[in-house]
């Protein structure tokens, strides 16, 4: 008998450079597993960091751009040989370079295309930078207006409905507890909450790193801290509110560090 599916299928965590989003994605993918999900992280459009993964026994969903749009021609032409040929050609590699938003539709297509296929299946996704998480969700509109008929347009509307279908789908915008940071977080919000053209991203802001949240979870008072610290926490309680917050992990390593957030994630479920 399968485990309970949880209220996502697909979480996907996005926000500027820097900020934890790999650790967040990892740590989350972990925390499922715990829970007894089937669930996969994947990397989405960027280099695999396998010696982690292999580190972390990280459960993975190992498809990568180009693979990807290989697997879609093949399924389409119905033949793997040609598929292998085409995407050698000089016209495909430049191609998948002139238009980005071509290869964030099929691996996020492909992606789907698992979570269909393996009803109990949990994919988090790991969007490398703001930008890619803009470009993935505007392409596929953007594709569909220009196709506007035939099976490039069936696969878009498919996509669609599932990303559409309630439940199904939760947008991460992980940021830090700085100024600067906590603003290009609620931009980044603000224009994936205004995807008109496409389905509800239903997107949420994650506070990563904050020494409030740390305070609070080992009952250390403000009135103990140092001036300069005192000083930081009153910038913090400014600059977050009420959005929900990791606080700050005293460890190095990163495998650590992301075993550390794995048991704080069930917040953000």
């Amino acid at each position: 008998m399968s485990s309970p599916i949880p209220k996502k299928r697909l979480y996907i965590f996005t926000g500027k450079g820097g900020v934890g989003k790999t650790s967040l994605a990892m740590a989350m993918t972990k925390h499922l597993e715990h829970q007894g999900q089937q669930v996969q992280y994947n990397s989405f459009y960027q280099d695999p960091e396998r010696t982690l993964w292999k580190e972390l026994s990280l459960p993975v969903l190992d498809i990568e751009l180009f693979s990807s749009a290989e697997t879609y021609i093949a399924r389409k032409l119905k033949s793997t040989t040609i598929a292998s040929w085409i995407m050698k050609t000089h016209f495909f590699k430049s191609l998948f370079q002139m238009v980005p938003g071509l290869g964030h539709m099929i691996l996020l297509g492909h992606i789907i295309d698992e979570l269909e296929k393996h009803p109990d299946l949990i994919v988090v996704l790991d969007s490398p930078a703001s930008g890619h998480a803009l470009t993935m969700f505007e392409s596929s509109s953007n594709f569909k207006k220009i196709f506007r008929a035939g099976l490039i347009v069936k696969d878009i509307e498919r996509m669609h409905n599932f990303l559409a279908t309630p439940n199904n789908l939760k947008t991460v915008v992980v940021t830090l507890a700085t100024e600067l940071a906590m603003n290009e977080a609620r931009d980044l919000k603000a224009e994936l909450d205004h995807n008109s053209t496409g389905p509800d991203l239903n997107v949420d802001i994650m506070v990563n790193d904050s020494f409030l949240k740390y305070l609070k979870d080992h009952n250390i008072s403000e009135s103990d801290l140092p001036e300069f610290l005192a000083k930081k926490i009153e910038l913090e309680k400014d600059i977050i509110g009420n959005t929900p917050a990791l606080p700050h992990v005293d460890e190095y390593g990163q495998s650590e560090i992301i075993n550390k957030l794995t048991p704080l994630m069930g917040e953000f479920v």
